[in-house]
């Protein structure tokens, strides 16, 4: 018995051609072969097409930013009034993310088939978040999907922009951690040995600074063949959804929080990002467990990810999502008094999209003063470190020269 067609292996092909207009147009499709990815790209209005098959093309990735942009630009065509079909066309035209091109082709062929828009982003749940889907789907429903797109790409711009910060914020002490870790891994694994042999023909004790730096060495040089497979399998989790990888997701997240400085950075950061998520979900007029689920997916934070999800069945269950909140510990106390007044008011959305706002001007702050802190403090440290090493290497030469 043949496999059905959805079921069978598609192949990627590069295509060339013109459109109506005699353009130049070219792209890559997926079908089960040449001749129907040709049937394919002719109902899109193209001629003169030309396709070779691929024998390997590298995976649709889609980033965050190029999808804030495109949705931006799909709602400002909605508004114009374009068709939904044509705005895809023309966006798969005008993007240049090659990824993004790829599964808005797939997305518009699916939609040309008869498939409702939100189903046929559903079918890419790596490139479209429950948040995504479900705004789309009330759009439609409603007869606003130009209204709900630009809401959406709203709530992504604001999401991008808080991912920004932390990473403006992160990245210049991450380089110079980096940096100076890997210099004094290099130091302790091909300058101490040297010095080690020198040592063992003085025949003398050495000093306990010394002596620490020694066997700091013997240690990290007798450790890495173990450290190798912890990289690796720290990268495995961070690749794989599987029950082992996820509880390491969630250790590590933990981990994160519990630091003094980055901590509470990352809990603004993710607590912004849910309550501006579930804001706009909730003014779109999906119901609050619903909406649940689509925020606990789009705070992309393992440990509040899972929270959400407990919060969400004990609502299903009749308890308040401030009571809810508030019983989690990980929700600052003003943004469960602001969910416990609108709860009472039923302006929930209004109030957490002010609350989104208040963490995020929060956010600017500690990213401020977290910038300021963080660069001297760690090039103090770890330039002490590293001298207070490069000294504990010499102290025994010094004291050779003072027996002379």
């Amino acid at each position: 018995m043949s496999a059905p067609p959805s079921a069978r292996a598609t192949t990627v092909f590069r295509w060339t051609g013109s459109d109506r207009q005699g353009h130049a147009q070219s792209g890559q499709i997926q079908a089960l072969n040449a001749d129907l990815a040709r049937v394919q790209l002719r109902r899109q209005g193209l001629q003169q097409v030309q396709v070779q098959r691929l024998w390997w093309s590298p995976p649709d990735t889609v980033k965050a930013k190029d999808l804030a942009v495109m949705t931006r630009q799909w709602a400002a065509m909605l508004r114009a009034g374009v068709p939904v079909v044509q705005a895809l066309g023309m966006l798969c035209r005008s993007m240049s993310a090659k990824g993004l091109v790829i599964v808005m082709n797939k997305v518009r062929s699916e939609v040309e088939a008869g498939v409702a828009l939100h189903d046929a982003l559903a079918k890419h749940p790596k490139h479209f978040s429950g948040l995504y889907v479900h705004m789309v789907q009330a759009g439609e429903a409603a007869g606003i999907l130009d209204t709900m797109m630009e809401r959406l790409s709203l709530t992504l711009e604001k999401n991008e922009a808080m991912r920004s910060k932390i990473r403006s914020a992160l990245m210049y002490p991450i380089a110079v951690m980096a940096v100076a870790l890997g210099i004094l891994v290099l130091i302790l694994v091909l300058v101490v040995p040297v010095f080690q042999d020198v040592f063992q023909s003085f025949g003398a004790e050495l000093p306990l600074a010394t002596q620490l730096v020694v066997g700091m060495s013997n240690a990290l040089v007798r450790a890495w063949p173990a450290g190798v497979p912890l990289v690796l399998m720290l990268l495995w989790a961070a690749q794989h959804k599987s029950p082992a990888a996820s509880r390491m997701r969630q250790w590590l997240a933990r981990w994160w929080l519990h630091w003094p400085v980055l901590g509470p950075l990352l809990t603004t950061s993710v607590v912004a990002r849910w309550a501006q998520t579930l804001s706009a979900l909730l003014a779109a007029g999906v119901p609050l467990t619903e909406a649940l689920g689509p925020t606990a997916q789009a705070c992309d934070h393992a440990v509040f990810a899972r929270i959400t999800l407990q919060i969400q069945r004990q609502v299903v269950q009749g308890h308040s999502l401030s009571e809810s909140m508030a019983q989690s510990g990980r929700f600052p106390a003003m943004i469960v008094q602001l969910c416990a007044t609108g709860e009472e008011t039923g302006a929930l959305d209004s109030l957490l999209g002010r609350a989104g706002a208040l963490m995020e001007s929060e956010l600017d702050d500690q990213v401020n003063g977290l910038s300021s802190l963080l660069e001297p403090l760690i090039i103090v440290v770890l330039g002490g470190f590293i001298g207070a090493i490069l000294v504990a290497m010499y102290l025994p030469i010094f004291s050779l020269g003072q027996v002379f």
